[in-house]
């Protein structure tokens, strides 16, 4: 049926004939909206008051059929605009009943069929001329269930429902008529919509944005409107990060519910809002609760980061002790307030049904202090959260059942784990079975995980024994080629660029184990696939930055500037070194090329065992090709004494001209690298690290300006490659590395400026650092001619290598540009060499990501045979590498 315009009321609807007066309009239902004059919205740049927003609801809510003549089931796929907030509102204020989903509701509105649709601008699509459903009156919305499973099951909500919860959250957070929050979610989500009904209820105002919440336009409007609130789901605040880093000036607190954060999460959050002036509340929360049960306000958050707060006013938790997982302690929570949803809708009879239920099984297992404290421990088996979303592994099964397949089905924090019963290597059945499973779960194919097996692992008694059914799942993943997709491609360069036989898309090349000297080839890769990356594409998962590609140049491709950088200062040093140009500096450069790549890759976590992790990891990935140089070196009678193959020739040994200090630029590199590991370690200088890395690592520069003014008080150029007067380059780089604003930028240029005067005796390699600097802190990519996009990433790459073996080949070659190439081949072929072998042994030492491995043999499990069905190791079309 074509979408048309309302004019005219069908007949049906119409006054009766013998009405001899007419009839006063129906009371509206306006709990949102105000008559004052404050502002109500921000929207596209315009401010529209209480006031005017009660109008233009009334407008609405007059279009619709009289409820008089029957209340409709009224379809809304609500968008962050003002047109999307009026048609929901106007939809209640007219009395009938609104059925909110995202843009991808088919399944429900077939089950579900609606009277009446509402698009965008207002736009109104009679799908039906008289009611189709006998509506209960106390009936104001449906929703689909927390985390739609992808199944027509609506939670149904009433008017108390609504106004009750709203006036929770706003009392929990203490709302008040000066807030305004930004739509950081979207409006078919509960926790969203939740905002819309709290902050209008509370008489504050929404900026309503589609823009994504990493968009710089975003974050224009967060502070443009001095936006105080912004929702997040634990993922937002990953993206977010680096934001959260800025100041912005109305910001007063995040609000965080959605799944589980973790407690050193919600620390580091909370610790780095106080310093930036906000606080961190965390909430926990259903649809089938209309929205929230608890709040842990922002005050309470970093002394109990593990607990997700006490019950909203007027409410209460209690523990079932009897179920699976049960203790003394710890039990289901039960959850009881006038925020309880009337029941579920499955069919549209149930659409007539009033109360069902006064209190609310969660399936969450948690415990209550005597305080009435709630802390979240796990999920009850029969009910799973996946990426977010709440999943009934019991509906997932029956859909199997349906479709001919004997599986079982269970879950981790990621994946939905299906055990299927195969009689022989069956692709397609493996196949069919993750259609079925994503599509009935409504998750993408990259969170099942299926995994083919005779017959499924029992108890005793002949029941299925899920712990063991879930272990074979998860010990199933292996290697296998990626190919295929763009997210395949994506995941398949990360895979091959850390040496991974498992890439999980929804990690982020950082989360993986990526490092600064795995980033250069990767990102060239990945830029052929996706064209130029975004900002911070390290720290998005792999998914969202293959969701991410933009068209490449015809002849010119856009690569990172550090790439191109790195490229340019390794041969500008052997250049020099050979004669053939006059161009110092660029060992230097690569001091600050090398600080600004650990914050980025060292540093850039709040966990400080991973912290040390990737320390150790980038110190030997340092220390095992310079060793192995200087000491075959040594052997060979090239002039590097001991000191050159332990790095420490600027304690020990000479540091006049000559063999022993060729490594000099290893050696401060090394010692300044230890060095701020060391300073990272220290619990209260980790902090302040977490909470301003800018101004650490501006405080850091300045008070290395100390002995770099010491050592070098006139230019000598003997002493300017010692660690204490090189370290400040190195802190240059941290600076620039988490600097996030132009005022930031600018000032730590204007730090650089300061130490070059008098640092180097030939103004040509003072000019060489400074351009690096300034390009490095301004220009975030270049464009190089497209064929010299491989050899900037190979040249990049192999940088130290280069610059290790230069020494052993340009002296014995007459002519320059033969000696230059002949290095650079020597450097690149020695990394082909030692890079595998150096990777192999920092895996082993020091494995990128601590990941627990499952039991191989679960008791009473069946012996597994390593190669039994070989053939279905395989791509998956998400991208992900495992067994099937």
């Amino acid at each position: 049926m074509s979408t048309s315009t309302v004019r005219e009321r069908a007949p049906a609807e119409a006054a009766p004939a013998e009405s001899t007066a007419p009839e006063a309009p129906p009371r509206r239902w306006t709990p949102f909206t105000h008559p004052g004059g404050r502002v109500a919205v921000v929207d596209d740049g315009r401010s529209i008051s209480h006031a005017d927003l009660a109008r233009s609801v009334e407008d609405l809510a007059a279009r619709l059929p009289d409820v008089r003549t029957g209340r409709r089931l009224v379809h809304l796929t609500p968008t962050a605009d003002l047109a999307g907030v009026v048609s929901y509102l106007a939809t209640l204020a007219a009395g009938h009943v609104a059925l909110v989903t995202d843009g991808s509701a088919g399944t429900i509105t077939t089950a579900f069929p609606p009277d009446l649709r509402i698009g965008r601008a207002g736009h109104l699509e009679v799908l039906a001329t008289t009611p189709q459903h006998l509506l209960h009156p106390d009936l104001a919305l449906l929703l689909s269930t927390s985390g739609s499973t992808g199944s027509p099951k609506l939670v149904r909500l009433s008017r108390a429902n609504l106004v009750a919860n709203a006036d929770a959250i706003a009392a929990g957070l203490e709302l008040t008529e000066h807030d305004r929050a930004i739509t950081s979610l979207p409006l078919h989500y509960c926790y969203g919509l939740s905002w819309v009904h709290a902050v209008l209820r509370a008489g504050g105002s929404l900026v309503l944005t589609r823009e994504s919440v990493t968009s710089d336009r975003f974050w224009r409007l967060v502070d443009e409107t001095r936006t105080s609130i912004i929702a997040g789901v634990p993922h937002t605040f990953d993206l977010i990060d680096d934001r959260l880093r800025e100041d912005h000036p109305g910001l007063r607190l995040l609000t965080q519910a959605g799944g589980a954060m973790a407690a050193e999460r919600v620390q580091h959050l909370a610790e780095r809002g106080r310093t930036k002036g906000w606080q961190l509340a965390v909430m926990y929360g259903q649809t089938e609760a209309t929205a929230r049960m608890s709040v842990l306000p922002g005050s309470h958050t970093a002394l109990a980061p593990d607990a997700v707060g006490w019950a909203v006013n007027d409410s209460s938790f209690h523990l079932d002790h009897d179920v699976p997982g049960g203790t003394d302690e710890i039990g289901e929570l039960v959850f009881t307030g006038p925020g309880v949803m009337l029941g579920y809708a499955e069919h549209p009879d149930d659409l007539a049904l009033g109360r069902m239920t006064t209190q609310l099984r969660t399936g969450d297992l948690g415990r209550v202090g005597p305080d009435g404290l709630v802390r979240v421990v796990g999920r009850r088996d029969a009910v799973a959260k996946v990426m977010g979303l709440r999943i009934d592994l019991g509906r997932v099964e029956a859909a199997l059942t349906d479709a001919g397949y004997e599986a079982v089905v269970t879950a981790d924090d990621r994946h939905l784990l299906v055990a299927l019963v195969s009689r022989g290597p069956d692709e397609s059945a493996v196949a069919g079975a993750r259609q079925i499973v994503a599509r009935t779960a409504a998750l993408p194919p990259a969170g099942v995980l299926v995994a083919a097996t005779d017959e499924l692992p029992r108890l005793s008694n002949g029941k299925v024994d899920r712990t063991r059914s879930r272990a074979l799942v998860a010990g199933s993943q292996g290697p296998a080629p990626v190919s295929g997709d763009r997210l395949a491609r994506v995941t398949g360069i990360v895979a091959d660029a850390l040496g991974r036989d498992e890439v999980d898309p929804d990690r982020s090349f950082a989360q993986l184990g990526g490092d600064s000297y795995s980033v250069v080839q990767t990102s060239l890769h990945l830029e052929r696939v996706l064209g130029p990356l975004p900002t911070a594409w390290h720290r998005l998962p792999l998914r969202q930055l293959a969701g991410a590609a933009r068209d490449q140049g015809r002849h010119l491709h856009w690569v990172e500037t550090p790439v191109a950088l790195r490229a340019m200062a390794v041969l500008a040093i052997c250049a020099s070194h050979i004669g053939l140009v006059s161009w110092p500096g660029g060992a230097h450069a690569l001091l600050v090329l090398a600080g600004w790549s650990m914050a980025r890759f060292t540093l850039d976590t709040p966990d400080p065992a991973q912290q040390r992790r990737r320390g150790v990891r980038s110190l030997l990935t340092l220390l095992v090709p310079s060793m192995l140089v200087a000491l075959a070196v040594r052997l060979t009678g090239g002039g590097y004494g001991w000191a050159n193959v332990f790095l420490v020739n600027w304690l020990f040994g000479t540091v006049e001209r000559g063999p022993r200090v060729h490594l000099w630029f290893v050696e401060a590199l090394l010692a300044c690298v230890v060095l701020v590991l060391a300073l990272s370690a220290v619990p209260s200088l980790q902090r302040r690290y977490l909470r301003s890395p800018w101004e650490w690592s501006m405080a850091l520069a300045a008070l290395a300006l100390v002995p770099r003014w010491i050592l070098i008080p006139d230019p000598t150029g003997s002493i300017s490659g010692l660690p204490g007067s090189v370290l400040w380059l190195f802190a240059i780089g941290l600076a620039l590395g988490v600097a996030t604003t132009r005022r930031q930028q600018l000032a730590t240029l204007a730090l650089t400026v300061i130490g070059m005067v008098g640092f180097f005796a030939d103004p040509t390699r003072g000019a060489t650092v400074a351009a690096a600097v300034i390009v490095l802190a301004l220009v975030p990519r270049v464009p190089l001619p497209r064929l010299l996009v491989p050899l900037t990433g190979l040249l990049a790459a192999a940088s130290l290598h280069i610059y290790l073996v230069q020494f052993q080949v340009f002296p014995h070659v007459d002519h320059g540009v033969l000696a230059l190439a002949l290095s650079v081949a020597a450097g690149v072929l020695a990394w082909a060499l030692l890079h595998p072998p150096t990777r192999a042994l920092t895996d082993l030492i020091v494995p990128s990501s601590p990941r627990p491995r499952p039991p191989e043999n679960p008791p009473h499990a069946p012996t597994r045979r390593p190669h039994h069905r070989p053939d279905l190791h395989r791509p998956g079309p998400d991208g992900l590498r495992r067994v099937q």
